[in-house]
C-alpha cells in the first residue's frame, strides 16, 4: 500500500468541500476527524497506520454526499 500522508487527506477533502463536489456539513466534519487524527498521530496517541486508515475511511464517507443543490 503505497504510504498517505494525513496532512494530503485532509487537503484533498477540504478541497472537495469548497470546490463544493462534497456536502459540506460531511466534509467539514471529516477533516475536523482527520485533524483530530492528525493531532493523535503528533502525540503519539495512535499508530500512523491506524491513523491513516481512519483518514481515507473519513474521505471515503464524505465522498458518498454530494452536496445538495438548493433551488
Amino acid at each position: 500500500m503505497q504510504s498517505e500522508d494525513l496532512h494530503q487527506i485532509r487537503d484533498r477533502v477540504r478541497a472537495a468541500w469548497t470546490s463544493r463536489r462534497v456536502c459540506g456539513l460531511f466534509g467539514i466534519a471529516a477533516t475536523l476527524r482527520i485533524e483530530r487524527l492528525i493531532a493523535l498521530d503528533a502525540h503519539g496517541h495512535i499508530e500512523r497506520c491506524d491513523a491513516v486508515r481512519q483518514a481515507l475511511e473519513a474521505e471515503a464517507v464524505a465522498y458518498c454526499f454530494p452536496r445538495l443543490r438548493w433551488p
